[in-house]
């Protein structure tokens, strides 16, 4: 799906492609959540990692990006690098150069002692924020450092909840899209890791937000969701038209 000339939102996957920087996005893998909950006592199939590769296959066949960009929350844990995620990290890595891919990381808030893979691989990280082409990308953590007219961020884990009259729901991650109070523009991407469904932004009040982008910069209920659907995306309209759906 093409929301605008430069970004195209890759149909059925959370990944967005930014034409102009040939580069492919994503955010919130969560690499090593398998581990950690295994050393807690809950065995879960360790399927995370291979979903994320397949998915940046798919997505480099289709679009010829040379460069991902992680946008924070690499890897799970807050309070240390565990061996789990340095693992899982590696193979992603090594992934990225066997299909000739550059990976650039931003940090984001679970990604502290990150900086302890540069002992061993070669990759570009950064703490803050990345700037080109007037794209700002960051985690979305922190409000932004400087201007832009496109900000990209994560954190959030947004998705949508829509409820039928029996009462069940079905829940689809989102991207969402649309403007800040200043008229720039602003995309949200969904956590890619399959074990992050997301807060569902048709429910949350304003208050429980987790990203400031979405506090302060903007008003929420007028940006659209774009939902990740069986290979393809739907455009669902604007948050407000959201809250409180029943079909």
């Amino acid at each position: 799906m093409q929301i605008t000339e430069s970004i195209e939102l890759l149909e059925g996957m959370p990944i967005a492609y930014i034409k102009p920087l040939n580069s492919l996005i994503i955010s919130d893998t969560h690499l090593g959540y398998e581990g950690q909950m295994s050393m807690a006592g809950t065995l879960i199939p360790s399927r995370n990692l291979q979903f994320i590769e397949d998915i940046i296959r798919k997505a480099v066949i289709a679009t010829g990006a040379n460069r991902l960009i992680v946008t924070g929350d690499l890897k799970n844990d807050f309070s240390d690098l565990k061996y789990y995620e340095r693992k899982e990290i590696g193979e992603l890595i090594e992934f990225c150069n066997s299909i000739s891919i550059k990976l650039l990381l931003i940090k984001g808030n679970h990604d502290n002692y990150l900086d302890r893979i540069k002992n061993t691989y070669d990759v570009e990280i950064i703490k803050d924020y990345l700037l080109e082409e007037g794209f700002y990308i960051a985690h979305g953590d922190e409000l932004p450092k400087c201007e832009a007219e496109i900000y990209i961020i994560g954190h959030e884990h947004p998705s949508v909840i829509i409820y039928r009259y029996i009462g069940a729901g079905e829940k689809m991650k989102a991207f969402l899209y649309g403007n800040t109070k200043d008229g720039k523009k602003l995309l949200v991407l969904p956590a890619c890791s399959i074990f992050a469904p997301g807060s569902n932004i048709n429910e949350e009040k304003r208050e429980e937000l987790l990203s400031p982008f979405l506090k302060e910069m903007c008003d929420v209920d007028e940006l659209n969701a774009i939902c990740i659907s069986e290979g393809e995306n739907l455009n669902f309209g604007k948050i407000k038209d959201l809250r409180n759906i029943i079909v």
